[in-house]
């Protein structure tokens, strides 16, 4: 692991990052991967302050990540610290903050470097991920966005049902499922509850039970019209468009991310306004990558739904090959390490 430049920050499922690795490979790199989740049960921290300077060292089960001689970092998709079970509801939280304040320290000292590159600035992901910011963002950059609440008091959504006129869209503004870590207990198959799907249309039968939004704030959109969808992603200044034939098959009308039937997809356009438009964006949040999502209306208009400052994008050159977004990736990873 000596003479690894690439840092990829991430979990052990992320299948995105195992395929850009190889690719990273034969482009002559040598990526490290680490699991910010094994700390501190399988892997630990070594930061040592002496002379002025910080000596910064992670050891894992797979050997010694010198952080010194990182050049670039690809921030994915870790998840945070797991403390011993052994420890006590009382330690657990306290270990727990530890190890992350510990985490936060040492990227930061690598943030802070300006001969490390990354892809992108955690910080700035967070804060992009915000999606009330995005879309007053987008707004000011000349993108339409749905009419949108979110809210927790149920009398708001029935209001806001009738002004839509019973066509209305629920949204997880997180995603549907737990994550490793939010929880105390290992997943079992009593523990494990699938997730629902992203989007999906708010009915009568729902609106029986609105009174049950009190527990929790929720994000809820006027339903949109579509023709198709667009998956536009970005990398630095480079511009890949998807469009997801989305409204062909039942199951995706509603939300193409569904796993049981996956829509067809080919090589898309982006009208100049909007392309300029999210290159701004990604900009104005300090990011080197995003992933758009856009609804093209039957008549023909473009309104935006979100970006995702971390998101997937692999499974795009999978469905369109011609879009050659590992290629885009690892070119900018290459000459930045």
């Amino acid at each position: 692991m000596g003479n690894a430049t690439i840092l990829i920050v991430t979990s052990r499922w992320d299948t995105t990052a195992y395929a850009a690795a190889e690719i990273l490979r034969r482009n002559g790199r040598e990526p490290v991967f680490f699991y910010p989740e094994d700390v501190p049960l399988t892997a630990q921290i070594d930061a040592v302050f002496r002379q002025g300077r910080w000596s910064n060292r992670l050891h894992t089960r797979d050997g010694v990540i010198d952080l010194g001689d990182i050049k670039a970092v690809w921030w994915r998709k870790p998840y945070v610290a797991r403390p011993s079970k052994e420890l006590s509801r009382v330690q657990m939280p306290y270990a727990k903050r530890e190890s992350e304040y510990a985490m936060r320290g040492l990227w930061d000292l690598l943030l802070n470097d300006p001969d490390v590159y990354w892809m992108s600035d955690p910080h700035n992901i967070r804060k992009a991920a915000n999606k009330m910011i995005q879309m007053t963002k987008g707004a000011a950059l000349g993108l339409t966005s749905p009419k949108t609440i979110i809210t927790n008091d149920p009398e708001d959504v029935r209001k806001f049902y009738d002004e839509c006129s019973g066509k209305m869209v629920f949204k997880s503004m997180t995603g549907p499922f737990l994550l490793p870590g939010e929880v105390e207990e290992e997943y079992t198959s009593e523990t494990f509850v699938p997730g629902m799907p992203l989007v999906r249309p708010f009915t009568d039968e729902d609106m029986a039970h609105v009174d049950s939004v009190r527990h929790c704030a929720c994000m809820f959109q006027e339903l949109v019209e579509k023709k198709h969808e667009l998956r536009v992603t970005l990398f630095e200044d480079q511009i890949f468009t998807c469009k997801i034939e989305s409204q062909k098959n039942d199951l995706t009308r509603h939300d193409w991310r569904r796993q049981d039937s996956l829509p067809h997809a080919t090589i898309g356009e982006l009208p100049g306004s909007v392309a300029k438009a999210c290159l701004a964006m990604v900009n104005d949040f300090g990011l080197r990558f995003g992933a758009f999502d856009f609804i093209v209306t039957p008549e023909d208009e473009h309104i935006f739904l979100e970006v995702n400052a971390n998101g997937q994008w692999l499974f795009v050159q999978e469905w369109v090959p011609e879009l050659r977004l590992m290629q885009a990736f690892v070119d900018i990873m290459v000459r930045n390490s």
